[in-house]
């Protein structure tokens, strides 16, 4: 069990987030890759619109625990 130190330098905030080790994954065959690109392709033209989301910190720490908790969205 790791103990938390009290330190008097107040850096940047962090947050803990789940990391992944490397994993071999299978190749995107031609027909998905067209879909992978259309879709990035898509939401490029959304964020030039300004369509896009704006970063938030708390929003994506909340999501991001829910994924990793695994709750339902």
């Amino acid at each position: 069990m790791t103990a938390k130190i009290d330190t008097k330098d107040k850096r940047r905030r962090t947050t803990t987030v789940p990391v992944t080790t490397m994993e071999e994954i299978p190749v995107l065959s031609d027909l998905e890759r067209e879909d992978l690109q259309r879709s990035l392709k898509d939401a490029e033209a959304r964020i030039r619109a300004g369509q896009g989301a704006d970063y938030d910190p708390k929003t994506f720490k909340s999501r991001l625990i829910d994924i990793y908790r695994g709750t339902k969205r």
